[in-house]
């Protein structure tokens, strides 16, 4: 990838510096930082002198005041334009003919095509989605689910749009619930069915062999979102009942079990690969979905336990007292008042976990040894062959197509991470 400070310096250089190439691909610029940096003052400036002269400052230290706030407003945009260039530089990748990021590059044309900080749009196509889809096949109903899961994803925005022209607030957020179950339930329908046999191509005899690795990314895809989404379920299940009762409930060693959970989380998860390897060979786990989810459960116990205990302290107990009050029992009051009002954090609890272990790379592929049961960081790993052999190209479609059902998972059911249950629980 290109460095972020790269692509700054010759956004910079592009106004206002004469450009020297070497080596066709690398734009070298003495002294970079310290030209962005006059400039960045000399703007700054700019910015206070015309403030004051056109009446907006009327002293020279409100034109300071002034002046400061416009820098600090300036470098923000920066930071977040500098954050969204891999993204973008991703997307751009993932369009390219080209598999090799600097081969190839134009000897005419805008600056930040010729130096590689952004690929060329004459070039762009969608050969690298094609060369990793290409020997996907979905039956017909799964075509059918993909079409109502692609309709509510789009609905979704539709009312989000809707909501920002002004439309009725309520029924909107009501609709987009609704969408926002068609997708959970047709995405979930959609990974129990696909299966490996689906990856194949038709050779000259006319007989189906397997596809190789470099095309199988729905396979892989489809293997993380089960086993993140088995994972974040169990993590759910897992906080909601300890989180419960650690901040409703005394008994003794309560302190030293949160001391404990407290103690657990300073040590990395990746101190204990020997030992997770070795239970997991023992027990017979190597290479299964049972394995790898129950090795990224016994992380979750302690943070969601953690969270959840913490929300529920903000909880008035008044609420299950209420409850107990009225003839419920202590799993009644959790079943019927805490878990309807704990949805927004349920919720985040069940997103943080998925998308925590939607990108895991070293336990699944240490866990993980057959292709066919690979997750998307596993994947995704089999484009880089050698320093020299990296396919740029499907590796960005690839990880563009990855990030998709996370993406429309989480927009999704973001207005129920924000949801308001409790107000006017308990009045006086």
């Amino acid at each position: 990838m290109i460095p972020l400070g790269k692509s700054l310096a010759v956004l910079v250089s592009f106004v206002f510096l004469p450009l020297s190439f070497a080596q066709g691909d690398f734009v070298r610029i003495p002294n970079g930082w310290l030209w962005f940096l006059i400039i960045f003052i000399v703007v700054t400036g700019g910015i206070a002198l015309g403030a004051y002269l056109y009446g907006k400052a009327t002293r020279p230290g409100k034109a300071g005041q002034y002046a400061l706030t416009a820098a600090t407003h300036m470098f923000i945009w920066v930071v977040i334009l500098l954050t969204f260039y891999p993204v973008i530089y991703l997307l751009a990748i993932s369009l390219n003919e080209n598999d090799s990021i600097t081969s190839a590059l134009p000897t005419t044309g805008n600056i930040l095509f010729r130096s590689g900080v952004l690929p060329d749009p004459a070039k762009f196509s969608f050969i690298q989605y094609q060369k990793v889809l290409g020997e996907t096949h979905l039956l017909s109903y799964q075509w059918i689910l993909v079409v109502i899961f692609l309709g509510a994803a789009l609905f979704a925005l539709w009312t989000l749009f809707s909501e920002r022209m002004g439309g009725s607030i309520h029924r909107l957020e009501r609709l987009r619930g609704y969408a926002g179950w068609v997708i959970f339930l047709s995405l979930a329908v959609l990974v129990i069915t696909i299966n490996p046999s689906q990856f194949y191509f038709i050779n000259e005899a006319g007989q189906r062999v397997a596809s190789s690795t470099e095309r199988k990314i729905v396979l892989y895809i489809r293997n993380t979102l089960l086993v993140s989404g088995a994972t974040g379920i169990f993590a759910v299940l897992i906080s909601t009942t300890a989180g419960y009762a650690f901040a409703r409930m005394r008994f003794q060693g309560r302190y030293q079990t949160l001391l404990g959970f407290v103690f657990v989380q300073m040590f990395p998860g990746f101190m204990a690969l020997v030992a997770i390897f070795y239970l997991m060979s023992y027990l017979g786990l190597l290479n299964t979905y049972a394995g790898l989810i129950l090795a990224y459960s016994g992380g979750a116990i302690s943070f969601a336990a953690w969270i959840f205990k913490g929300y529920l302290d903000s909880i008035s107990p008044s609420l299950e007292e209420a409850a107990r009050v009225d003839g419920a029992t202590r799993w009644g009051a959790f079943w019927r008042i805490i878990l309807p009002v704990s949805i927004p954090m349920l919720l985040f609890i069940f997103l943080l976990q998925f998308i925590g272990t939607y990108s895991e790379f070293i336990m699944a592929n240490i866990l993980l040894t057959g292709e066919n049961q690979w997750t998307v960081g596993v994947g995704l790993r089999n484009f880089t062959n050698g320093r020299f052999n990296t396919q740029w190209g499907a590796l960005a479609a690839s990880a563009v197509l990855g990030s998709i059902p996370i993406l429309v998972i989480f927009y999704s059911f973001q207005n129920a991470l924000t949801g308001q249950h409790t107000a006017g629980g308990v009045k006086g």
